[in-house]
């Protein structure tokens, strides 16, 4: 195999990372905050993303041969770079520590309602493990495979769903005051838009073609349109007060697809484009930590790495677990404020960084 990845698997894995906590996450915060206005934000948030990728575009035209760890460490003395990639750690692995608490949330209650929490965590995570230690590129290649099912699943989810559409579900429209608009997109940022970082991880030379601005930029808009059609469905068959009713309704909505005459369990099928999603963004921030932990010590045991890493993963969410009122409070509040604060800080002090070495 090839030890390159192709435009066209760059940009499958930014639309993967960029939708995984759509549901159970972005989605209660966003209907919390907009009702039935949060399908808007989607198409809202590619302003914003737009000055991401820019970023994310600039980061990676530096030193192209290195990662992201290793320009940081390249830039920066020592001791600051070391802090820098910390805090990196830590905000990349409270994200997946909270996408991996969500995923097991949803299995539980939503099918293995009888199985205990750290058994659906562990077989989660021996496959996370397994697809890791076939390195990105394996990933990538897989990436490109799912993303063509993904579609297919999506837009026959919309199809089965057009009968169920009610237009009055989602009037007025234009109601949400500016303040609304603005906790519904610093939500989105920080949760669907910040995990485009992750991807300079991967330096530069090795992607094929090297046009990573317009990569990046085609592949989140086809992301927001694919997260557009999932809000808009949902709010438009169940309406906002009922989605907000429910914890998982992007699940619960598929309840009512019925194709070619086929309705029994239909939506187990439909939802694995969003189990593709949170396993995608696991998999990548692991894979993430783990190159950004090999730089700092120089470490060459990269399977022992992932393994400390998932295990800790495991222990952690299932700690967390116990807060899950308490959690779902910080989303809607302080969680999202604090990882847009401290991505836009390392971001910037990063950049000025780079503009200074050059």
């Amino acid at each position: 195999m090839k030890n390159k990845i192709s435009n066209f698997e760059f940009g499958n894995l930014n639309f993967f990372i960029t939708r995984a906590l759509m549901i159970g996450i972005t989605f209660n915060a966003l209907i919390n905050a907009m009702k039935q206005d949060s399908w808007l934000i989607p198409i809202l948030s590619i302003i914003p993303a737009i000055l991401l990728i820019m970023a994310v575009n600039y980061i990676m035209n530096y030193k192209p041969d290195l990662d992201l760890s290793l320009k940081i460490i390249k830039l920066f003395k020592k001791k600051l770079g070391i802090f820098i990639i910390f805090l990196l750690i830590l905000l990349f692995g409270f994200i997946c520590i909270l996408n991996f608490l969500n995923l097991n949330n949803f299995i539980q209650s939503q099918f293995l309602t009888r199985t205990p929490f750290l058994l659906i965590s562990i077989m989660f995570m021996i496959t996370t493990y397994y697809i890791l230690n076939k390195e990105i590129y394996c990933l990538s290649r897989c990436g490109t495979i799912l993303f063509y099912i993904s579609i297919i699943l999506l837009v026959l989810s919309l199809i089965g769903l057009m009968p169920e559409i009610k237009f009055s579900n989602i009037k007025p429209i234009f109601t949400s005051a500016p303040r609304d608009y603005i906790t519904g997109l610093n939500s989105f940022y920080a949760f669907n838009t910040i995990p485009i970082l992750l991807l300079t991880i991967i330096p530069k030379n090795n992607i094929e073609n090297k046009n990573i601005k317009k990569t990046l930029l085609i592949s989140y808009i086809v992301s927001m349109i694919s997260l557009f059609i999932i809000i808009f469905q949902t709010i438009a068959v169940f309406g906002y007060e009922l989605s907000n009713l429910y914890e998982y309704p992007q699940f619960l909505v598929l309840k009512h697809v019925s194709l070619i005459g086929l309705s029994s369990r239909i939506e187990s099928i439909l939802i694995m484009q969003v189990i593709f999603d949170i396993l995608f963004l696991n998999i990548f921030i692991i894979y993430f930590i783990n190159k950004c932990i090999t730089s700092i010590f120089n470490i060459n045991k990269k399977n022992l790495i992932y393994l400390i890493i998932c295990i800790s993963i495991i222990f952690l969410t299932i700690y967390i677990s116990k807060y899950n009122v308490f959690l779902d409070n910080l989303i809607r509040n302080i969680i999202p404020v604090t990882i847009n604060i401290v991505s836009t800080f390392l971001i910037v002090i990063i950049c000025i960084k780079i503009k200074m070495s050059n």
